[in-house]
Formats: C-alpha cells, sequence, structure tokens
C-alpha cells in the first residue's frame, strides 16, 4: 500500500465522557479521516465509582472498537453475498 493510501485510512478520532445518570456515562466520539470527514455520536458506557473521565473514554473506545470489528465482518459478508449475485 503507498503512503498516500496509509494517510488516507488514518483516522483521527476524539472523546468526551459526560455523567449521565447515576452510574452511567455519555460518551461523545468524532472520528475523521480523508475519505471520511466526519463521523459523530454518543454512545452510553458505565461509569463506576471512583473513575476519572479518560477511564471512561478509554473503556467506551475499546468497547467501540469491538463494535466496529463486527460491523466491519457483517460488511464484508454482505459484500460477498452482493458479489456473489453478480
Amino acid at each position: 500500500m503507498s503512503q498516500q493510501s496509509n494517510e488516507q485510512l488514518k483516522w483521527l478520532v476524539s472523546a468526551r465522557a459526560k455523567p449521565a445518570e447515576p452510574g452511567s456515562a455519555v460518551v461523545s466520539v468524532l472520528a475523521r479521516n480523508a475519505m471520511v470527514p466526519g463521523v459523530e455520536f454518543d454512545m452510553m458506557v458505565d461509569w463506576h465509582p471512583g473513575a476519572e473521565a479518560p477511564d471512561v473514554e478509554g473503556r467506551a473506545l475499546v468497547i467501540l472498537s469491538l463494535l466496529f470489528k463486527e460491523l466491519a465482518a457483517e460488511c464484508e459478508r454482505a459484500a460477498a453475498a452482493r458479489f456473489a449475485e453478480g
């Protein structure tokens, strides 16, 4: 893969946790790269007693990475099915 291709795929990600209902937080995530100017959403996560915002944000990003791996796998399955249809 060329250096230019690598740069197009590189993501910039930010996350900010805000307390929500007791014991939970809303983590706002913003991601972008050269091909996608912005993907933005909020996700609910647990905010355990004593946890700091960076802990909550980090946990949310790990959960998000697992969710996106599953989404990527499903996209590959769906694409394969479409290509098989002709």
